[in-house]
C-alpha cells in the first residue's frame, strides 16, 4: 500500500526531474501527491531535506547491489559485471540520476551524497585487488573513486538518448540497439580500461 510519504516522494522525484530543484514548489509537489502542502512538513523538515530524501535511498540500494556481485575470479569479468550492473540501475532510476547529475552542481550536498556513498562502498579487499591489478602502476590512489564517478555520469548521458534511434544515426544502429545498451555498454568500457593499460 502506497504511503503519503512515498506519495510525496514519488511527486518530488519526478517534478524535480522534470523541472529542478529550483524549479520544483512544494506547492506543485503536494498538488502531484495529492496531499496539502501543510502534510510536506510532517514528513520533511524542508524542501532540501525532501530533495536528499529522493534520492539517497537509490543510491543505497545501488550500493547494496554492487556489494552482492562477486569480489573474486577473472578481473575483467569482474569488471564487465559491475559495469553492467551500473547500467542497469542508471536505467532503473533514470530520475534520480537526472537528479544527481543535474542539479549537484548547484546543491553540493546532493554531489556529497553520491561520493561518500561511492566512497564507502569501497571495501578494504576492493582497494587491495585494485592495488594488485594495477602492480606499479597504481599511481593515484583516487583512481577507483574517479573511474566509478566518471562512468556513471558518462552511462548517464549515453541513457539520455532514450530508445528513438537518433536521427544522425538512421541506418547505422541495428534494430534493438537500445535493449541491448547493458552488454555494449559494459563491453565497450571494459575493452577501454584493458586497453588503456588501467587494468
Amino acid at each position: 500500500m502506497e504511503t503519503t510519504r512515498s506519495r510525496i516522494l514519488e511527486a518530488a522525484l519526478h517534478l524535480i526531474s522534470e523541472r529542478g530543484y529550483n524549479g520544483a514548489t512544494t506547492a506543485e509537489i503536494a498538488r502531484r501527491a495529492g496531499v496539502a502542502e501543510g502534510t510536506i512538513y510532517r514528513y520533511f523538515r524542508d524542501k532540501k531535506e525532501l530533495f536528499l530524501a529522493c534520492v539517497e535511498p537509490v543510491v543505497q540500494e545501488a550500493l547494496r547491489r554492487e556489494r552482492r556481485l562477486p569480489r573474486t575470479g577473472d578481473v575483467r569479468e569482474l569488471i564487465r559485471m559491475r559495469i553492467r550492473e551500473l547500467v542497469q540501475i542508471i536505467r532503473e532510476n533514470r530520475a534520480v540520476f537526472n537528479v544527481l547529475f543535474t542539479e549537484g552542481r548547484f546543491h553540493p550536498e546532493i554531489a556529497d551524497i553520491m561520493l561518500q556513498q561511492v566512497v564507502s562502498a569501497f571495501t578494504d579487499q576492493d582497494r587491495e585487488a585494485f592495488a594488485r591489478a594495477l602492480g606499479e602502476r597504481m599511481v593515484n590512489p583516487q583512481l577507483p573513486l574517479i573511474m566509478t564517478v566518471g562512468l556513471a555520469a558518462a552511462i548517464w548521458a549515453m541513457l539520455q538518448v532514450g530508445p528513438e534511434t537518433p536521427a544522425p544515426f538512421a541506418g547505422l544502429l541495428p534494430e534493438g540497439w537500445y535493449d541491448r545498451l547493458d552488454d555494449d555498454i559494459a563491453d565497450f568500457f571494459t575493452d577501454a580500461i584493458f586497453a588503456s593499460g588501467t587494468v
